[in-house]
C-alpha cells in the first residue's frame, strides 16, 4: 500500500521553488486553451454550499464585497454570486476569463447591477481599490501566488474586520483506493495535516481550519478528463501522457473493474483557512 501524505508543518509554502511555481501556474494561466478551459470547468468539483457560506458569514457586511483571486473559470465566482455577493474575480488567463464570464452571466441575467467584475492581471497586483473588499478568498490557487506580494496587496485591499479565506477541495486520500488513484494521476495537491498557508503574523491573525467531508457522483470517463486537468499532465510530454493514460485505464477498468458511464462515489475534503482582521479601533 503507498504511503499517506506526509504531515507538513504549518505555515510552510507547499511550492517553495519559485521557478517551479511559475513553471506549474503558467500552465493554468497564459498557457491555457479555450477547449482546456471549458474542460476544467465542466470536471472540476464544485464548493459545498455551508462552505461558501461559513466564509461569507465571517464577514459583518449584509452583502459582502469579495475579491475571488485566481478566479479561474469562476467555480468559486459563481458560488459567491448565488449567496449574494458582489465579486471581484480576479484572473490572468484570457481563456478562463472568458469560460469565468460566459458562466456567471447564467447567473447575472435578471441583475440590474453589476455585481460581477472580471479584472484580467495576477493576485499579486489586483488593481483593486485601497480597503475595498470585506472578503478576499483564493479557492485552489493559493499556492500559485508569490508569497511575500500577494500578503501585501490582500492586505491593502482588505477593509478592517475583513476576512482572508483559502480554501481548496482534496480528494480524500485517507481512503485506500483513492490514494492509489492520486499517485496513478500524478495529483500533487493533496490535503497535507497540519498545513496552514504561510503568512505573515504582522500583517493577519490566527488561521482558522475547519474540514468539511462530502462526496461526489463521477463516471470513469469524467475521472480520466479531470486527470487531464492538473498541471502534471499540462505540462507532461506525449510518452509521459500515454503511460499515465494507459495506467489510469488499468486502475478504472481491471483493478476497480468500473462500468463505463456508471457513477462511482468519489470522496472529497473541503478545507477552509480564514483569518480574520482586526477592526476599526
Amino acid at each position: 500500500m503507498p504511503s499517506r501524505p506526509k504531515s507538513r508543518p504549518g505555515q510552510q509554502a507547499l511550492i517553495t521553488d519559485p521557478d517551479r511555481r511559475r513553471r506549474l501556474g503558467a500552465s493554468f494561466s497564459t498557457d491555457t486553451s479555450m477547449q482546456e478551459a471549458w474542460r476544467y470547468d465542466a470536471v472540476r468539483p464544485r464548493y459545498p454550499r455551508e462552505v461558501v457560506a461559513r466564509m461569507l458569514a465571517l464577514s459583518p457586511a449584509a452583502h459582502p464585497v469579495v475579491a475571488d483571486l485566481g478566479a479561474g473559470t469562476g467555480i468559486l465566482t459563481r458560488a459567491l454570486l448565488e449567496h449574494g455577493a458582489d465579486v471581484h474575480a480576479v484572473e490572468p488567463s484570457i481563456a478562463m476569463t472568458e469560460v469565468l464570464a460566459a458562466r456567471s452571466a447564467e447567473r447575472l441575467q435578471n441583475q440590474t447591477s453589476p455585481r460581477l467584475q472580471v479584472h484580467r492581471t495576477t493576485a499579486e497586483a489586483t488593481g483593486l481599490e485601497e480597503a475595498s473588499c470585506d472578503v478576499v478568498v483564493a479557492a485552489q490557487a493559493w499556492h500559485w501566488f508569490d508569497d511575500a506580494l500577494v500578503q501585501q496587496e490582500v492586505r491593502r485591499i482588505l477593509r478592517p474586520g475583513g476576512v482572508l479565506a483559502v480554501v481548496a477541495n482534496y480528494v480524500d486520500t485517507s481512503v485506500p483506493w483513492v490514494h492509489r488513484l492520486t499517485r496513478i494521476m500524478r495529483a500533487g495537491d493533496v490535503y497535507r495535516p497540519g498545513w496552514t498557508p504561510a503568512v505573515d503574523p504582522a500583517l493577519f491573525g490566527a488561521w482558522t481550519t475547519q474540514e468539511t467531508r462530502w462526496e461526489r457522483a463521477i463516471t470513469p470517463e469524467e475521472i480520466r478528463t479531470l486527470s487531464t486537468t492538473l498541471s502534471s499532465w499540462l505540462l507532461a510530454d506525449g510518452p509521459a501522457r500515454k503511460r499515465r493514460r494507459a495506467n489510469l485505464d488499468w486502475y478504472l477498468d481491471e483493478h476497480l473493474e468500473l462500468s463505463p458511464g456508471e457513477p462511482v462515489q468519489l470522496p472529497y475534503l473541503t478545507v477552509l483557512h480564514t483569518s480574520v482582521l482586526p477592526g476599526p479601533t
